[in-house]
């Protein structure tokens, strides 16, 4: 049995932040549906909670380079899209044409990221579907 109190590693972490932000790029890639769909706040925030981590700053997350590049372009697409109207409202914002500015990149970006894969949420992975040490018992 699974000791459920075991916190995860720093490895595990880092593929559960990158599957999460795979999940952020789908809303994004929605376009005004994706704003429907998660709020002004939330089309904001969701991405920003997972993205200005040291580990992404620094590359050594589980993203490849080509990911960290394009994901680190989407956050300067909705920092200058915040910038220009930091109290946008969801209307507003959708009337603006800022979600369908980003909705390429993040399409552009949702495909480099599942040319990989997504990562296992509860074992170790150096690459999608590679466990990084073959489970005891197989």
């Amino acid at each position: 049995m699974v000791d459920m109190t075991e916190e995860p590693t720093e490895r595990l972490i880092e593929q559960r932040i990158r599957n999460r932000i795979y999940e952020i790029l789908e809303i994004l890639a929605d376009c005004d549906d994706g704003v429907d769909l998660v709020g002004i706040k939330g089309y904001f925030n969701l991405f920003e909670d997972f993205v200005h981590r040291p580990s992404i700053e620094a590359g050594t997350s589980a993203l490849s380079k080509d990911e960290r590049a394009i994901v680190l372009e989407i956050a300067e697409f909705l920092e200058a899209a915040s910038e220009t109207n930091p109290d946008f409202t969801k209307a507003e914002f959708v009337e603006s044409g800022w979600p369908a500015r980003i909705a390429p990149t993040a399409r552009d970006a949702r495909a480099l990221f599942l040319r990989r894969g997504l990562f296992s949420e509860k074992i170790e992975e150096a690459e999608p579907g590679q466990p990084v040490a073959i489970a005891a018992g197989r």
